[in-house]
């Protein structure tokens, strides 16, 4: 068959598939041919329309926007990183997952994948009456956004129940874009005898002539694997990860648009594979980006739980939580790597800033780790969540979201920045978008008012829900500076310069001990950046604002302190 009838014929039951089949229902039942196809639902009541969610009784912080995504399971990654946003470069359109459980009494049997879209840059969203994908058990997502005759279509795998008591990776097709019902694709062969152990980590990513990759890994044979799907009908053999010895489910696929695929798993150290041809064939041997004994000085460090990547071109990034070997305490530091820096230390354990050792155990989770990374423009961000020295009456520690940047491909790294700072509010498992628009970061995350987690460390069940913030990164390398004195009254003062090019000062004072917080939003209401976000005792305070990627405009700063809360407009000119 030459290679035009076949591209001809591929492209045919795509289309077949994705538009003339039956749309994904609920009834859990083995039915291949039932679903694998989604009939695009009627938009005009379905698609641009927010399905709210009571958040009142959460007692949230406001930091970052509810996502509508909510539910009783709290344990979103079993290592590696979330995959659980990404935002569409063609128009900015936003999709996001999470893990959840809708009874608080039985969380394994009922947990699901859900799902929600934004086109409104996150200030609103539309979750599709709550869809479940599927609306049987499964369990530990993955997204990507599918790329060539399918770019936009939300692509999800997680690994669910088939038939019996079997788990297998299963894959997921929203097509078009925004259509909020999934398509079931066929999972991909078993391995061995149905019910024992398949590969059901599935990481996945959107190749760029259409196909979907997918690279689980396995969790008692001690192998990674790798398949593909072109039709959409049917997967091609399972590829052994090669050259590893252990399996693990801390795999990431990433894809980028020029027909490279690349396979990144976290077992015996930080091994990846890497396809220059959408995944139709791999290297037969591994290449090594972080051994599994790394030494620095008279110590040494070991890759633990979060890995990620991410392509700037046809550039492979990494960002990876690695632990010091043989000390009592954690001594977690994030990594980085590409082939043209090699490692990099990205973020030191700074005891100014983060704690030595948690103050009970808290499941699989250093001090600071599981990071991800994007791009933003030419540059890097890098965010990771750390714990705090706050804890609850039961003893565990909250954690915050910190990031750093990088401007120059990963040679040197902005200072550590809290994001969140928020005492006795937990969040965790930090996502971020692959592709972001210039100058900004898009992430979600899942908070919490109890640490620990219930599957993990037993703690009482209560609701976790997802955040979405999308901040401008700061890429100074000295942090924000503020200069206390004494101060009677509260007062936020005119900035200046102002107008400004690109930064300005903010001087506010506080008289007494308070939770203070400065923001800055655009002239359509949305923040672009916060100053401030943390208890300051007494005293008059000055803030640097540094808006190097920001358009020329009008923006409002706004301070809250206490019960005073005080807003100031200022000008941009560039």
């Amino acid at each position: 068959m030459s290679k035009r009838v076949s591209t001809v014929l591929a492209v045919c039951a795509l289309a077949c598939i994705l538009v003339l089949g039956m749309a994904y229902g609920g009834s859990g039942k083995s039915d291949k041919k039932a679903k694998l196809a989604v009939e695009v639902p009627d938009e005009s009541n379905r698609k641009f329309t927010p399905q709210p969610v009571d958040f009142s009784s959460l007692h949230l912080s406001d930091i970052g926007t509810p996502t509508t995504l909510t539910g009783f399971w709290d344990y979103q990654v079993n290592g590696g990183a979330c995959q659980m946003i990404r935002v569409n470069p063609a128009n900015g359109n936003i999709h996001v997952i999470m893990m959840v459980a809708d009874d608080s009494t039985a969380q394994s049997a009922s947990r699901r994948t859900a799902y929600a879209y934004s086109t409104t840059g996150g200030t609103s969203w539309n979750n599709f009456s709550n869809v479940r994908v599927p609306t049987r058990r499964s369990g530990y997502p993955f997204l990507d956004l599918g790329k060539g005759p399918i770019a936009g279509a939300a692509i999800i795998a997680n690994h669910s129940v088939i038939t019996g008591s079997l788990l297998q990776s299963t894959a997921f097709v929203d097509f078009p874009e925004g259509a909020g019902a999934f398509s079931e694709l066929p999972p991909p062969p078993t391995i061995v005898t149905p019910g024992a152990d398949e590969p059901i980590w599935p990481p996945v990513a959107g190749a760029s002539d259409g196909s979907i990759i997918m690279g689980p890994g396995r969790q008692a044979a001690g192998t990674s694997h790798i398949t593909r799907t072109t039709d959409f009908t049917s997967w091609s053999a399972w590829v052994n990860f090669p050259g590893t010895d252990q399996g693990s489910a801390r795999n990431v696929a990433i894809a980028n648009t020029t027909g490279r695929v690349a396979v990144v798993e976290n077992a015996a150290g930080l091994n990846m594979v890497e396809s220059t041809n959408s995944g139709a064939s791999w290297p037969t041997t591994p290449f090594v980006i972080f051994p599994p004994a790394y030494p620095v000085g008279s110590d040494s460090f070991t890759v633990t739980n979060g890995d990620d990547a991410v392509y700037n071109g046809n550039n492979v990034l990494v960002a990876l939580e690695a632990t010091a070997i043989g000390t009592t305490t954690d001594q977690a530091v994030i990594y980085f790597w590409s082939a043209a820096t090699g490692i990099r230390r990205a973020v030191a354990h700074d005891t100014t800033k983060f704690i030595r050792s948690l103050n009970r155990n808290q499941g699989f989770h250093a001090t600071l780790g599981y990071p991800v990374i994007g791009t933003t423009g030419d540059s890097i961000v890098i965010v990771f969540q750390a714990f705090q020295r706050d804890t609850s009456a039961a003893g565990f520690n909250y954690s915050d979201l910190w990031y750093t940047a990088s401007s120059n491909g990963g040679v040197t790294w902005t200072p550590a920045r809290n994001l969140t700072s928020t005492p006795a509010v937990d969040e965790r498992y930090p996502s971020i978008s692959k592709w972001n628009q210039r100058g900004f970061a898009n992430i979600v995350w899942q908070e919490k008012l109890d640490p620990g987690s219930t599957v993990q460390d037993g703690r009482p069940v209560t609701r976790a829900s997802q955040k979405f913030l999308r901040f401008l990164v700061d890429f100074r390398t000295t942090d924000v500076r503020e200069e206390g004195k004494i101060a009677n009254s509260y007062k936020l003062s005119q900035n200046y310069p102002n107008p400004f090019n690109p930064s300005t000062k903010i001087v506010y004072a506080v008289p007494a001990k308070s939770d203070v917080k400065l923001t800055v939003y655009n002239m359509v209401g949305q923040k672009v950046a916060t100053l401030v976000d943390g208890v300051r005792e007494a005293g008059s305070y000055e803030a640097e604002f540094f808006a190097p990627n920001l358009a020329s405009g009008v923006y409002y700063y706004t301070l809250k302190a206490g019960s005073f809360t005080s807003t100031k407009k200022m000008l941009l000119m560039k």
